[in-house]
């Protein structure tokens, strides 16, 4: 019986976590989308918009996707903790 809601535990603990990093990642990507057209005085480019220099466009994605890497890392690390 202990095993079992143990086990709801952390379950319900997963989907805390799951739903907090949806949130700071969200979050994340509308901070780094407005800083990004703050600095350079136009919006991040797209993989789709042709007239974007590709290394512009593979510095945008590399950059971008550490940051929310990083992000869901600590939310991970921050939520994902469990009181035993």
């Amino acid at each position: 019986m202990a095993k079992k809601s143990k086990t709801k535990k952390n379950t319900s603990s997963g989907i805390v976590v799951s739903i907090g990093v949806l949130i700071a990642t969200f979050l994340a990507r509308k901070i780094l989308t407005k800083s990004y057209t703050k600095i350079m005085g136009q919006k991040p480019p797209s993989s789709n918009d042709g007239e974007q220099p590709l290394g512009r466009v593979l510095t945008w994605t590399a950059f971008s996707t550490i940051a929310l890497a990083a992000v869901e890392g600590l939310v991970q690390k921050y939520l994902g903790k469990t009181k035993n």
